[in-house]
């Protein structure tokens, strides 16, 4: 192991905290993002609130952070495995940032930064099959995890026609046998798909939510 690329995955964290909807929001709207009561720190809240130039900013930047953690491990030349960690570290640090109080959004957008590096295809075909769907349901947390799903099945489709893996990401990826580059693909978008199930419940059963009345 190349063990100076360990240095992504802190790395991953400090890029992934950056609050990329409260800075934003912070700066354009002069509003505090944190006040939304869904208690979303998200790119389409600031969308609502701020306007459309100001989301198009925070999605920038959230791909954007999740996408450069996961360059960075690269270019470190991290292990598949590592590579793969700092993705997830960046996304949970967007989801837990250390400079909101550990409050932040469900990562969609900056899932989709670290995916789109290391499986660009099936994450461009699948995020555009997550764009269609809200535009025709206007239910972007189904849309986006069918969109997700989808990722999933292609990379499963990829397998069974024997592709090569993405070179961006698998040179040499030391599993044992049975196990194949593709394994750790294709768990990949299900591991982040958790994190943002657990993030949910964690909004949704946060101290002051608004109560229902049924």
């Amino acid at each position: 192991m190349n063990w100076m690329s360990l240095v992504s995955v802190p790395i991953a964290y400090l890029l992934g905290s950056i609050p990329s909807a409260f800075i934003v929001a912070k700066y354009n709207g002069k509003i505090d993002i944190r006040d939304e009561t869904d208690g979303h720190i998200s790119a389409a809240a600031v969308y609502r609130r701020v306007g459309l130039l100001s989301f198009l900013m925070v999605v920038i930047m959230d791909i954007g952070k999740a996408g450069l953690a996961v360059l960075i491990a690269q270019w470190l030349h991290a292990e598949p495995v590592i590579v793969m960690l700092a993705g997830v570290v960046a996304i949970a640090a967007h989801q837990w940032s250390m400079f909101l109080k550990f409050q932040g959004g469900l990562g969609s957008t900056t899932m989709g930064g670290a995916l789109v590096c290391v499986a660009t295809v099936p994450t461009v075909i699948g995020a555009l099959i997550a764009s269609v769907l809200v535009y025709k349901t206007k239910r972007s947390t189904v849309s986006f995890a069918i969109g997700m799903l989808s990722i999933v099945i292609i990379l499963f489709a990829m397998q069974w026609s024997k592709i090569p893996p993405p070179p961006i990401l698998i040179a040499d990826p030391f599993l044992p046998p049975p196990l194949t580059a593709y394994h750790l693909l294709i768990v990949y978008p299900l591991i982040l798909l958790l994190m943002m199930a657990l993030k949910a419940v964690q909004i949704k059963y946060r101290p002051r939510a608004p109560l229902k009345i049924k």
